[in-house]
């Protein structure tokens, strides 16, 4: 082989070797997760950036201050891979699940969980507990009831629902060394009520943690807040309204939680009937009047969980129960047969309202 030709042949190698790695470095660039999350400058002081998403079956907004977008992403990446994995492991539409396999097995045998789920698990008894049972988290077999009423358009008769309800009940959730077992045939628990918010308070934490020194979560229309949008200032929150409702309320509040819980925004209908996706555990059927509940709480979990229970516990249940613990405020729209939609509020509610 000739000199120029050896040359020739290490010069193709050389360069292979440079694309090759080029390739790399562009594969890592945009590895999913990476590259391909994609962040919006949201105009203002201080900067702030935005990334929306799909997580737990809705959309999810991230908002951070962030000096840039680069940073803004390192900050997005572990929030959204926190709610991600809160979806997997508590999600009852996932087969697989954590939570699948232990409705799948709960009543025969004691199933070994993850830290994470029997910590979900002890704050959704906490919270069935503090509503008299308003929130259950056994509620599962009323929700399968209903589902199946829909899909017939045939109403539930009295002997149907006793047969749910004889499934329901928080007080028969066993707690042992790291597992649970239920206490009765056909048991199963639904997170459905406490997950998001749980989702959305890890996710706050994350945040924080990566460096955000102010932000917001909102999945699906829950808000976690956390430090403050200026120095001095608070955050603005328009609260969602039903249908027809003109007047607009507007929070201006500090870090903290605010959820709605409304049957203008998800109902079913049987036999013509409108009903609520909200279902009252203690009677086996969908609430009333109870058009939707704000709540304004510390955390995003206790938030979630009491947004249903106060569904549940309807106008003056619920305004006491709310009125009796601190950092938490509720408004509640009731909209009763034939007549003009009524707001009730907590004692402490109005003084949250922007311009109060």
């Amino acid at each position: 082989m000739s000199v120029r030709r050896h040359r020739s042949v290490w010069l193709l190698v050389a360069t292979l070797a440079v694309v090759a790695g080029l390739l790399l470095v562009l594969r890592r660039a945009h590895a999913p997760g990476e590259g391909d999350l994609a962040v919006q400058e949201i105009a203002g002081e201080p900067p702030r950036y935005e990334t929306v998403l799909t997580v737990m079956g809705t959309e999810a907004r991230l908002q951070v201050v962030a000096s840039s977008a680069r940073r803004a992403r390192r900050m997005f990446r572990p929030a959204i891979e926190r709610m991600r994995g809160v979806d997997r492991s508590m999600s009852t539409y996932l087969p697989d699940s954590e939570i699948s396999r232990l409705n799948a097995r709960g009543s025969s045998e004691a199933v070994e969980l993850s830290p994470d789920m029997l910590h979900v698990l002890h704050k959704a008894v906490e919270a069935s507990e503090l509503t008299g049972g308003a929130f259950d988290v056994t509620y599962a077999p009323l929700r399968t009831l209903w589902r199946a009423a829909e899909r017939q358009n045939r109403m539930p008769g009295p002997e149907a629902i006793e047969q749910a309800l004889a499934a329901v009940g928080y007080g028969k959730i066993g707690f042992e060394d790291g597992c649970v077992r239920f206490a009765v045939p056909g048991m199963e628990v639904d997170l459905g009520g406490i997950a998001k918010g749980y989702a959305i308070e890890l996710a706050a934490a994350a945040l924080q943690e990566a460096g955000a020194e102010a932000g917001i979560v909102d999945v699906g229309g829950d808000l976690r807040l956390f430090g403050l949008p200026e120095p001095g200032g608070r955050w603005r929150v328009a609260v969602r309204r039903p249908p027809g409702v003109n007047k607009e309320f507007v929070l201006a509040v500090p870090g903290c939680a605010v959820t709605t819980s409304g049957d203008y925004a998800r109902w079913f209908e049987v036999e013509g009937q409108h009903l609520s996706h909200i279902i009252d555990p203690r009677a086996g059927r969908p609430v009333a009047h109870m058009t939707s509940v704000t709540l304004v709480a510390p955390d995003a979990t206790t938030a979630d969980a009491l947004a249903t229970g106060v569904s549940v516990m309807g106008i003056h249940q619920g305004l006491a129960l709310v009125d009796s613990l601190p950092g938490v405020e509720c408004m509640i729209m009731e909209r009763l047969e034939d007549g003009p939609l009524q707001v009730h509020m907590s004692s402490g509610f109005s003084d949250l309202l922007e311009g109060s």
